[in-house]
């Protein structure tokens, strides 16, 4: 039997449960287990026990495995939904810049990072861009990096990608696309900008690059519902992936006094786009009821935050707690410091969000952890088999 001692009892490491329970044999059936639905019911303890005791085994629930990085807080957009531009600036000498960024990203604390968004504001507003992608790739030559723009800079960022697509890494590229046309324009506030988005779409899909990964995303809107058509067919014709974001009102956007969206559309715009899932799942719960779906959030746990001027934050709804500065203390000690543990004491009474990056990072965090997920799961591959067919 294949057993720990706890105190003065044995222990099944298998499922962490007293003698008896499983074999050898069990155990080095269980990563097969990891692709079969049909047997989630029965096995759900022995799933679950196996895929924490390899987390834990590798280290990666210790220390934060996705990142989101605020490359800059200026913004040269004008969106009706967003307050970002309306934000004064940090001043440039409480900004990270590029060498101490670098150093930074060195730090243990990042040593599991596999993916990182960098995001804004807008990214390419930033004269030093091509050298923080650089730092990235260089302290983290594991990591993915993932790139978000609105489009407006459109020359550069192509310039920018073409030169790290010269490295042999692979790249995510997401761009904004509210509408299409005028409509994007005047939602965005930026004449000519969806002119400059389809001329840069054009140009990433010419380079025919297997590294590059291109998508358009649209946040759902009683406004850009009313295109999701149009966006769908857009986005098809130019083979990209579309996908909708979540209306967030949060302290990052300062638009808690936009009005909540709602619209009779949302549903079929939601499943008309997103492929079965429990992230759906919780967008079509969230629609019918109105609230948000509760769920472990694994901020400042698996993921978090990271801001131009230094500070560490949980993610874009707790944008003002910070647990410290890495300009100021050494990020591993500020990830371990008491203010980081009460922080995530306060996590747990979060009223939620629904926001793509960090819901789907915390469900990747512990999957088998959810009552939900074996609930749905069945459901969820029936419908992605019936798609298929």
């Amino acid at each position: 039997m294949d057993t720990k001692r706890k105190g003065k009892t044995l222990y099944c490491k298998v499922c962490h449960k007293k003698t008896k329970h499983h074999s050898e044999t069990d155990r080095k059936e269980k990563p097969t287990l990891l692709a079969n639905y049909g047997n989630l019911s029965f096995n759900s303890h022995i799933l679950f026990s196996w895929h924490t005791e390899e987390l834990f085994r590798r280290n990666k629930m210790k220390l934060p495995r996705w990142l989101w990085f605020e490359v800059t807080d200026k913004c040269n957009s004008r969106c009706q939904i967003c307050n970002i531009w309306r934000k004064k600036p940090i001043p440039e000498n409480d900004l990270l810049g590029f060498t101490r960024f670098f150093d930074i990203l060195q730090s243990p604390l990042f040593k599991n990072v596999e993916y990182i968004i960098n995001s804004g504001g807008e990214p390419t507003l930033v004269q030093d861009l091509r050298w923080v992608l650089m730092a990235e790739a260089t302290a983290l030559p594991k990591a993915t990096l993932q790139l978000s723009s609105n489009g407006i800079l459109a020359e550069k960022l192509l310039d920018i990608v073409k030169h790290y697509l010269a490295l042999n890494r692979k790249l995510d590229v997401g761009l904004s696309l509210d509408g299409i046309g005028y409509n994007h324009d005047v939602y965005r506030g930026a004449k000519g900008n969806f002119e400059k988005v389809d001329w840069l779409l054009k140009e990433l899909k010419a380079l025919n690059n297997p590294l590059l990964n291109i998508s358009v995303g649209s946040t759902l809107t009683e406004y850009t519902v009313k295109h999701s058509k149009a966006l769908c067919e857009y986005a098809k014709k130019m083979d990209v992936f579309f996908m909708w974001h979540w209306f967030n009102k949060s302290a990052f956007y300062g638009n808690k006094e936009v009005p909540t969206q709602q619209h009779e559309w949302f549903q079929d715009a939601v499943l008309s786009v997103m492929s079965p899932s429990l992230y759906r799942d919780m967008w079509l719960k969230t629609l019918k009821t109105g609230k948000i779906p509760k769920f472990k959030c694994y901020a400042l746990m698996s993921f978090c935050v990271l801001k131009c001027n230094g500070d560490i934050v949980p993610c874009l709804n707790l944008w003002n707690e910070s647990i410290g500065n890495v300009k100021d203390a050494d990020p591993l000690t500020i990830w371990n410091s008491a203010k980081a543990k009460d922080t995530r004491g306060r996590i747990a009474y979060c009223e939620g969000c629904l926001n793509n990056w960090a819901v789907n990072w915390s469900l990747r965090s512990y999957p088998f952890k959810y009552p939900l997920y074996l609930w749905k799961a069945k459901q969820i591959l029936k419908e992605k088999l019936k798609l298929e067919d």
